[in-house]
């Protein structure tokens, strides 16, 4: 039984080829297509993924900007509480003397009378600008500190066009101040809101 005749083994032989055969097909045109596709099925949901992790993050942000949102109109209204508002002319002189304490030593006998316009530099900007014109005396330290606190306090508020020159003063204190020119600039709260 051992002993298979030449014929019966060349027909083994070739059932065995044809069965590699065979399977060699069936893979490569079954299992290997398959392979294929579930490789790009996969990386199909790997960025369907990715993308709900994206939305799934600005949902979570959208929370938070609303909220920083919700604080910083909060902050702007604050700010419009303190702008100026009814006689132009009034608000600057009691805000300048309030503000104007004496540990600045910033003398300012001459203001000028304030004129309302347009924001030149922003198109259709809410909100319109004062500006009124200040000449005084000081010493360059005082008038350095009254314009950064005066800047910083009031932060709708700038110093703008400041020409400074000698004083030219009879005694040798009054030879160290300054003569300033300077105009304010202040943003006037829309009349809408």
């Amino acid at each position: 039984m051992n002993k298979l005749t030449k014929e019966k083994r060349t027909q083994l032989i070739a059932i065995g080829l044809g069965m590699v055969t065979v399977m060699a097909v069936l893979w490569f045109a079954l299992i290997e297509f398959q392979w294929a596709k579930l490789k790009t099925v996969g990386a199909k949901i790997v960025a369907a993924q990715k993308e709900i992790e994206k939305d799934q993050k600005v949902g979570r942000q959208a929370a938070e900007i609303e909220a920083e949102l919700k604080d910083a109109t909060g902050r702007l209204q604050t700010v419009e509480t303190t702008m100026p508002s009814g006689d132009l002319f009034y608000w600057f002189i009691s805000h300048l003397k309030q503000f104007n304490t004496p540990g600045y030593k910033v003398e300012m006998p001459q203001v000028g009378q304030p004129t309302v316009g347009e924001v030149p530099v922003l198109a259709n900007y809410p909100y319109h600008q004062v500006s009124i014109s200040v000449v005084g005396n000081a010493y360059y330290s005082d008038l350095g500190r009254f314009i950064a606190d005066f800047e910083n306090h009031f932060p709708y508020a700038r110093l703008q066009n400041l020409s400074v020159e000698p004083s030219g003063g009879a005694t040798p204190d009054e030879k160290e101040k300054l003569s300033f020119h300077m105009d304010i600039v202040v943003l006037l709260k829309p009349s809408n809101s």
